[in-house]
């Protein structure tokens, strides 16, 4: 019986090997924290190895909480051409409501890469560290 559980798991490991991960960025500090969403904020994400010219991505979610709609200022991305970002977030998310920002690694060569994807809210950023690793 032992065997054929450990098989059941073993033969989901390549399923797991292609999931993309997903990650949940607040718009404000935590609740005990009564203060007013300003300054940056900083996440790191690492893309792992990645095959030359084969493409990763991650869902970054965006959630408004609070009591006013989350204002998206701007979307950037900095890092050369290796990473690509793209959203459904409106300029204006209401309270309660969460927006995709899916972010892509493609690198070209056999190298590590680096990079920055900046969100621009009305009262801060959140700034997500990159990296990841051509193989």
């Amino acid at each position: 019986m032992k065997s054929i559980f450990i098989g059941f798991l073993l033969s989901l490991l390549p399923l797991t090997l292609f999931a993309q991960a997903q990650i949940e960025i607040s718009s404000v500090q935590p609740e005990d924290q009564m203060i007013e969403p300003s300054g940056d904020q900083y996440y790191n994400y690492n893309f792992g190895s990645t095959f030359v010219n084969s493409r990763k991505y991650v869902d970054f979610t965006v959630t408004s909480v609070g009591d006013e709609p989350l204002e998206l200022k701007k979307l950037a991305i900095a890092g050369g051409f290796v990473f690509d970002a793209q959203t459904n977030c409106p300029d204006s998310l209401p309270v309660g409501e969460k927006c995709i920002v899916r972010t892509f690694f493609w690198p070209r060569e056999k190298k590590m890469y680096s990079g920055r994807l900046y969100m621009v809210f009305a009262h801060g950023r959140s700034i997500v560290n990159l990296a990841g690793r051509g193989i």
